[in-house]
């Protein structure tokens, strides 16, 4: 596989200073378990748990595994599993191997899963037999023999058909001989963007692009090696697969996972494993609360809950403060995570009013037109460091688009810098609607309607209107026993000052919203459905 290559330049600029170093995650792993093999380097919600010396020797077996059956360095290995404790041993025994780690959520859908197989050309999948309600080897049937020809297929669990190798089988090879040697600029991630707006582009990251990253983020938060971190975002995803994985192995820390999202459950997971700091989307923060809150109990553990992925009201961050949680927002995306963070010694209200300030070696851009533009002003967000990747696996055109030659990565986010050096998200490019000529931020109305009392989550969109070109609907999931209408959004909006033109003129009352694995509303979805549709309240 051919993966795009570090611009020599800046690479040159990035060791000079430090940034980034000969190191590499496999090699960081094997120190941490060389200085305290007897620790747990993981744990998940069956009672699974691995030492460091069992995870070294687990994964070399299975990477003696996958190298008799071809896998070798700069092969791509496709990892479909949930938040286990055997994901990890796949994810180690690839790097060891020199192979790129490409882990999809369990979410995906054969067409999903086909596309990855044949973008990546993995060499190697390993998939959940069963999972939830998915059977993963009729998927696997589906996909047909030409799909998974000449692929090593690893399958944890029996599902209605037989494919692949037995994960026993597979983790009782033979150890693997003499590790390949890597360097730190090789290609060790292919991480799919979350496809909030289009189909799905791999991003692809090295040892040193992801490294720096989660040494800036460690170092802000001083997270070390006596830290605990519960993830329950999933593994397969940006958020869980360096910020909880990497970073923890590598600092010498214990990883708790949890593989099905329940907020009771999560708590108790908290508290059992004395979890030092977590991160997940708001639905996740706001269950957890809920959990809190009914129960009585808190984590006195519990230094960080990083919140990312979409805004986070305020009244949430109250709520979630009266139980003792400290919210702390962060910012980032797969081919630049994470580039800010609320930092410890910020004042508390930066949660809700701001999405942190940069970790120390990234550059943060507002720009407008090609223009940089001052505090306040509202422009696309750009970032530069040593974090970014490298660009999309196969996109030329698509990583000219979202790369530009001096190293920026232009995140489609629209954002104003504030007086402190904090960013604000406002939106996207593309989350404007247009109405009768007048542009409506979705990201404002959402931010007013997340304070009303019957609001549990909602997304704004527009929908296609034959005199306007756009109006907005507001699609809401509301709290427990409580009910809305659109008459009640009105006047709530009229009584906070909200513009007559930005008022939704449909409300659509659902169960849940569409999240990517992120925690992202994915607004294509709704798009789609909400013009499908005639449904919901109108005006």
């Amino acid at each position: 596989m051919r993966f795009p290559a570090p611009d020599p330049v800046r690479a040159a600029r990035y060791r000079a200073v430090g940034y980034w170093r000969d190191a590499t995650i496999p090699a960081l792993i094997a120190a941490s378990a060389a200085r305290t093999p007897d620790k747990t380097a993981v744990r998940d919600a069956s009672g699974a748990s691995l030492s460091y010396a069992a995870l070294m020797e687990q994964s070399s077996r299975l990477a003696g595994y996958l190298a008799e059956r071809g896998v070798g360095k700069g092969d791509v290995v496709t990892v479909c599993l949930p938040n286990w404790v055997q994901t990890v041993v796949a994810f180690v025994a690839a790097m060891r191997l020199g192979a790129a780690v490409n882990p999809v959520p369990v979410t995906y859908g054969r067409a999903d899963l086909a596309y990855v197989l044949g973008k990546c050309d993995s060499r190697a999948l390993f998939v959940a037999a069963k999972f939830r309600s998915v059977d993963f080897t009729e998927v696997l049937e589906q996909l047909g023999s030409d799909t998974l020809a000449n692929r090593a297929v690893v399958r944890i669990g029996e599902g209605a058909r037989t494919i692949g190798t037995p994960w026993d089988d597979a983790r009782g090879h033979a150890a693997l001989g003499a590790e390949p040697p890597i360097a730190a600029d090789d290609t060790v991630a292919v991480l799919f963007t979350s496809g909030t707006e289009s189909r799905a582009k791999g991003a692809v990251h090295t040892h040193n692009t992801i490294l720096f990253g989660e040494r800036a983020l460690s170092s802000a938060l001083q997270i070390g090696a006596d830290d605990i971190a519960f993830m329950a975002s999933p593994i397969s995803h940006t958020t869980g697969f360096m910020h909880g994985v990497i970073m923890t192995l590598t600092l010498g820390g214990t990883l708790s996972l949890l593989d099905i999202f329940e907020g009771a459950r999560a708590a108790r997971q908290l508290a059992e494993h004395r979890c030092s700091w977590t991160m997940g989307a708001t639905p996740f923060l706001a269950d957890i609360a809920d959990a809190l809150e009914k129960s009585g109990e808190r984590l006195p553990h519990l230094r960080y809950f990083m919140c990312g992925g979409a805004p986070i009201p305020e009244a949430l961050v109250r709520r979630a403060g009266l139980v003792g949680l400290r919210v702390m927002s962060i910012y980032g995306a797969t081919e630049s995570p994470p580039h800010t963070v609320v930092h410890p010694e910020d004042p508390p209200q930066n949660a809700w009013t701001t999405d942190g300030r940069p970790l120390a070696g990234i550059e943060v851009r507002i720009v407008s037109e090609g223009r940089g533009l001052p505090v306040g002003e509202v422009g696309e967000e750009w970032s530069r460091g040593p974090n970014t990747a490298l660009g999309y696996l196969g996109e030329p055109e698509l990583t000219a688009k979202d790369f530009d030659s001096d190293g920026w990565y232009h995140s489609g986010d629209l954002a104003r810098r504030l007086p402190d050096g904090s960013l604000r998200i406002v939106g996207r490019l593309k989350d404007i609607i247009v109405r009768g000529g007048q542009n409506i931020s979705a990201r404002e109305v959402e931010d007013y309607l997340a304070g009303h009392p019957s609001v549990q989550s909602v997304a704004v969109v527009g929908v296609p209107h034959p005199r306007l070109g756009e109006t907005s609907c507001a699609v809401v999931v509301p709290r427990p026993n409580a009910s809305l209408t659109l008459h009640d959004v009105t006047e709530f909006l009229l009584a906070k000052g909200v513009a007559r033109f930005k008022l939704p003129e449909r409300l659509e009352i659902w169960p849940s919203l569409p999240l990517n694995p992120s925690g992202k509303i994915q607004k294509y979805v709704l798009r789609k459905q909400l013009t499908e549709t005639e449904g919901g309240t109108k005006a």
